[in-house]
């Protein structure tokens, strides 16, 4: 997917989260890249929200490849096993 947002930057983590519910009717709970936690449902509200405004790279600032502009995504959704090994196909982000 492109991981543009309406306003042409890149896409926050709350429009990949709606992106998923609209496009695959996904609900979905934990967000990642790599082991990075982009978005975790058990957080507490205050954490959740700074997690949903993030742009889908701010969190990976200190990681190994900061300049990636391809991001691959992993997810879990509402009722399935979060160490469930390949649940679902990784989401493929391609960044501005």
């Amino acid at each position: 997917m492109q991981a543009v947002g309406a306003d042409g930057q890149e896409m926050t983590v709350q429009e990949v989260l709606d992106w998923l519910q609209r496009t695959h009717g996904w609900s979905v709970t934990m967000l990642l890249c790599g082991h990075t936690v982009l978005y975790d449902s058990e957080e507490d509200e205050e954490t959740r929200t700074r997690q949903r405004a993030q742009r889908l790279s701010e969190n990976l600032e200190d990681a190994v490849e900061p300049q990636r502009r391809e991001l691959e995504l992993s997810y879990v959704c509402e009722g399935e096993d979060a160490d469930a090994e390949d649940a679902r196909p990784p989401l493929l982000c391609s960044l501005p």
